[in-house]
């Protein structure tokens, strides 16, 4: 008989302390929505929370939000099935932040900044002197942080239908509706605020929980030993099977989707808009790796002790793999402390969930609406168009939750909306902060090559190249920007000097909001604002 649910596989009943704790935290995320809701006064606020996040909340934002469903249910289930190559991609999540802070945060912090820019789109629109780019950006990143809502989704109906026994479908719908709700409540400060008590509890659970496990075990010579019992491919680098073994591109892609797709992520991205000046950003890298160096090796590390204490999928819910974390901390830690982490566990979903929600909203709301729609819009009609999005759009991701072809589990889903953005965003955001001669033309080139590749790639040609789909939309994307930038007219030398004006080492503190206003102002009505009606 198959194993549905969580109970079942422990052979014991889940402690009611379990799901009491897990329904208190979201009590609590709900509240800091409402009260950070009371504190949105303008779009800014939704947005970016008016640029006045310190550094410990910015990095603690986009730790959290960038390590979700994707991390604690995927992260385990990846390293369930590959064992120890499953550390391929766990230096990402420790560098990533290294270089979204230290290579375009304060560049992209003193674009926007000068522009009154909020989103990528919006900075795109700026930087490639056309409304037509900022179109484009808008759909990419609508489909792509859709399937990626369809990650924190799964996620959710996962750890929730583990905790409390209710069906898969009714425990997505349960957390995906409390994540839409503090999310179109509160915007940014509230994304921003949960995501600061999310990540502590995230970094308690796991620091509970790994040696807990490792020691269980026998340690890591333990685990090793049992995994080697299993596959002697799996305490390698290399894979079961040594499946790995010959393959470059694909471990370059596995360690490329976050060492370098945090730079192509528009919900952290955002997190480098919002904090309160450029001193602010110098803290932000190192606490952010030490974060995520503590998250991903662990996560990792745990599929593979779950490997060795469940080593047949029969044993698992639903022989589902992604229920791994679960099942370790009901099997090894007393009820209060496993509520706890699983608590931490769903707070890392909800928290990446609502940075993408936002991000949504800020789509449709500032780039569409207000950006090609109706340039006039008031400030009350961009926040309704934007949390109207974030709602809707939000229930279009939980039913593309059944969509047959994201039926491949969530790790894998992860892969292929991170290779659907990223490689479309990453070459434009590098050239437009730092190539004089990057043209709109080559944005447009980069940015559909991209995304297209990073969708058909793993379809049709992943397994039959062995090149992974994110290293080949980056490599794709990359050339179409340089070639096509080369062979077009050169950029306005008002976006020039707008390049040169992120890149000046001016340490000074921000501009008051008055004189930022005002320099967003004398840009808009310049001669420059006009080329922004140019498709």
């Amino acid at each position: 008989m198959q194993i549905e649910k969580l109970s079942e596989a422990l052979g014991v009943d889940v402690p009611l302390i379990v799901p009491l704790v897990l329904i208190l935290y979201m009590i609590v995320m709900l509240a800091v929505g409402f009260i950070a809701a009371k504190r949105v006064r303008s779009s800014e606020d939704w947005f970016v929370g008016s640029r006045r996040m310190g550094p410990w909340i910015t990095a603690l934002a986009h730790g959290s939000s960038s390590l979700g469903g994707g991390m604690y249910i995927a992260g385990p289930q990846f390293g369930w099935e590959m064992g120890a190559a499953a550390l391929w991609a766990a230096p990402g999540d420790v560098f990533g932040p290294l270089l979204n802070f230290g290579i375009i945060a304060r560049r992209m912090r003193r674009f926007t900044e000068k522009t009154k820019s909020f989103t990528v789109p919006e900075f795109f629109s700026y930087r490639y002197y056309s409304n037509g780019v900022r179109l484009v950006a808008v759909i990419i990143l609508v489909i792509s942080l859709i399937i990626s809502m369809v990650v924190e989704y799964l996620a959710m109906g996962v750890i929730i239908s583990a905790i409390t026994g209710w069906t898969f479908t009714i425990s997505l719908i349960i957390g995906s509706v409390v994540v839409l709700i503090y999310t179109g409540a509160g915007g940014f400060l509230a994304v921003a605020y949960t995501d600061f008590v999310q990540s502590i509890l995230m970094v308690l659970g796991l620091l509970i929980l790994i040696p807990t496990c490792l020691y269980r075990v026998g340690g890591l010579r333990g685990m090793n030993w049992g995994l080697h019992q299993i596959d002697p491919g799996l305490p390698t680098l290399w894979g079961p099977e040594f499946q790995l073994y010959g393959a470059p591109m694909m471990i370059l892609g596995i360690a490329c989707v976050y060492f370098i797709g945090y730079m192509g992520q528009p919900h952290l991205i955002l997190k480098t808009v919002a904090v309160k000046d450029t001193k602010s950003i110098r803290l932000v890298p190192l606490i952010g790796s030490i974060f995520g160096f503590v998250l991903a090796f662990g996560v990792y590390s745990l599929g593979s002790v779950g490997r060795v204490v469940y080593p047949d999928l029969a044993m698992l819910p639903a022989q589902n793999p992604e229920y791994i974390m679960p099942m370790l901390t009901m099997q090894f830690l007393p009820p209060f402390f496993a509520g706890l982490l699983l608590a931490g566990a769903s707070a890392a979903i909800m928290s990446t969930a609502s940075a993408l929600l936002l991000v949504i909203g800020s789509a449709i709301g500032n780039d569409l609406y207000h950006g090609v729609i109706n340039k006039n819009a008031t400030e009350k009609q961009i926040m309704n168009v934007a949390r109207l999005a974030t709602y809707g759009l939000g229930i279009v991701g939980i039913f593309m939750c059944f969509v047959p072809f994201l039926q491949v589990g969530i790790y894998h889903v992860t892969w292929i909306a991170w290779s659907v953005l990223s490689p479309a965003f990453i070459p434009p955001i590098l050239a437009g902060l730092f190539w004089r001669r990057a043209t709109k033309e080559g944005a447009y080139a980069s940015m559909i090559s991209g995304s297209v590749t990073g969708f058909a790639w793993y379809y049709l040609l992943q397994e039959a190249t062995n090149v992974h789909t994110f290293f080949a939309a980056l490599v794709i994307s990359s050339v179409a920007m340089v070639v096509v930038s080369l062979l077009t007219k050169r950029p306005p030398q008002d976006v020039i000097k707008l390049v040169d004006h992120a890149a000046a080492k001016d340490e000074k503190e921000a501009p008051s909001s008055s004189q930022t206003a005002q320099a967003g102002v004398q840009i808009s009505n310049s001669q420059f604002h006009a080329l922004l009606g140019t498709m």
